[in-house]
């Protein structure tokens, strides 16, 4: 197989959700006694915030490019960026990439198009969320994306930040998140729930939903594995 690099950090729990899914994926096709190659650089995830609210996203490519080089000297044969939000950054990064690199949009929209959603409902940060990534995305793949009003992403965010961001699920957060989905499905008569930040499938899983879920982060893991076998 092929050795992994993961740029992580993006929050902690996620990484560690990826860590262990890729494991458990090696393990359940190959034996027992496989494990995957991976190697990790954590990022100091407050600086990439701090930029997200400058809006300076070329200096995110930069701290991107910067990770995916350790990588490349660490000895991976191909990255992944294990958050959604880090993609606003993509444009300023993609022309150059050190090692070949998959991108949870590129993956995930093609999970779309392969089940043919046409309605989406759209949960992410409020960074993600603003920049217009996944509706732009979702659009170019011929469908739609519903995006939650200000103050309902500003509800979500508070939602994601702190507790989730660090893998705390607190039962109240899970139902008022539950809550708002449910509001947007039904309202638009959405056909799925695209869960657009990573730390959200820690919280949310598919029978918490009336309508199928596009988990990203397993979408991600999932093409990475595939990835590591070729």
């Amino acid at each position: 197989m092929k050795k992994i690099g993961l740029m992580g950090g993006l929050g902690p729990a996620s990484t560690v959700n990826y860590y262990l899914e890729l494991v458990k994926l090696c393990r359940n096709e190959f034996g027992e006694e496989v494990y995957p190659c991976i190697v990790i650089d954590s990022v100091n995830m407050g600086v990439h915030t701090k930029c997200f609210n400058q809006q300076d996203f070329k200096t995110v490519g930069e701290y991107i490019y910067e990770s995916l080089i350790s990588l490349k000297n660490a000895g991976a044969d191909f990255a992944a960026i294990t958050a959604n939000t880090e993609h606003i950054a993509w444009d300023y990064v993609k022309g150059r990439l050190p090692l070949p690199t998959i991108s949870i949009v590129d993956a995930t929209i093609q999970e779309i198009k392969n089940k043919d959603y046409r309605k989406v409902v759209t949960f992410a940060t409020e960074w993600t969320l603003n920049s217009g990534l996944y509706e732009k995305a979702i659009s170019e793949a011929g469908s739609t994306a519903i995006v939650p009003n200000k103050e309902d992403q500003i509800i979500l965010g508070n939602l994601i930040y702190p507790n989730l961001e660090n893998g705390i699920v607190i039962p109240e957060d899970k139902e008022k998140m539950i809550q708002l989905a449910e509001k947007y499905i039904k309202e638009y008569d959405a056909d799925a729930l695209l869960l657009g930040c990573t730390e959200i499938p820690i919280m949310i899983q598919q029978e918490d939903i009336s309508v199928p879920v596009i988990n990203t982060t397993q979408i991600h893991i999932d093409a990475i594995f595939e990835m590591a076998k070729k």
